[in-house]
């Protein structure tokens, strides 16, 4: 149910991801040079990925890599987990669900893997619509590369969605899981932005979701392991989070 009521969200995603990475790399040949040529503050530049315009795989990590592309995950992630859980809860549908003989861990567990395939769904659409880019650009990046960025952005979001999906459980607050889980995503992208640009308060990058997906830049370095064993533990630890507290808390019937 969870899977069929989010495929539209999934799917208007997938398109537009598409035709953003057809459109990107189209661009590239045409005034990809001349923006590399121009001087962008460090401030800026770190917030986008470098900020390298002028190579193929920085116009990428810049255009798609550093904003849009874990943006459009996350959103896609945050949202339906915090509708499967509180939402559904505010709709009095997760009450009426339950007096059926289904135990609620088992439930919670149960809509984690949908929200992860969707994801999933998501990161390969990413991954098909940048090797057509590139193509589209004239070549530069392997689809190896191409693949591990894709993987790392699917990491993070199952880590941004069971954000979303222990607060939604946790509380029942649509709203709340939503802002919350947002607010993570976003200021962690803030901190791995700008916090190594001080190497007083350097260190907290290292608090940052963004940084154990974007820090190794996969795109040109390939899969980062540890980032991936970073990002899977946080997502399986907050969706045991998830199944607990919502064995220990009355839902709105």
């Amino acid at each position: 149910m969870t899977l069929r009521l989010r495929l539209p969200l999934a799917a208007s995603a997938v398109f537009g991801l598409i035709a953003v990475l057809l459109a990107v790399g189209a661009l590239f040949p045409a005034i990809g040079h001349s923006i590399g040529k121009l001087s962008i503050p460090t401030g800026v530049s770190q917030l986008l990925g470098g900020a390298d315009y002028g190579t193929i795989t920085g116009w990428y990590r810049s255009e798609m890599g550093s904003v849009y592309g874990p943006l459009l995950i996350a959103a896609v992630a945050i949202i339906s987990a915090s509708a499967s859980t509180a939402g559904e809860e505010e709709d009095r549908v997760l009450g009426l669900l339950l007096a059926h003989p289904v135990e609620r861990s088992r439930l919670i567990v149960a809509k984690a893997a949908a929200i992860a395939t969707i994801v999933v769904m998501v990161a390969v659409a990413c991954w098909v619509g940048l090797i057509a880019g590139v193509a589209l650009a004239g070549g530069g990046i392997g689809v190896g590369h191409l693949a591990a960025f894709c993987l790392q952005l699917a990491f993070f979001g199952f880590a941004t969605g069971a954000v979303a999906l222990a607060l939604g459980a946790g509380t029942g607050r649509r709203s709340l899981a939503n802002g919350v889980a947002a607010g993570v995503a976003i200021i962690g992208w803030l901190i791995n932005g700008f916090a190594p640009l001080v190497s007083a308060i350097s260190w907290l990058k290292y608090l940052s979701l963004f940084h154990y997906y974007e820090g190794n830049d996969p795109l040109t370095h390939g899969v980062d392991i540890a980032d991936i064993i970073v990002l899977g533990a946080v997502a399986l630890l907050l969706t045991a989070v998830a199944t607990i507290s919502i064995e220990h808390r009355d839902l709105r019937a």
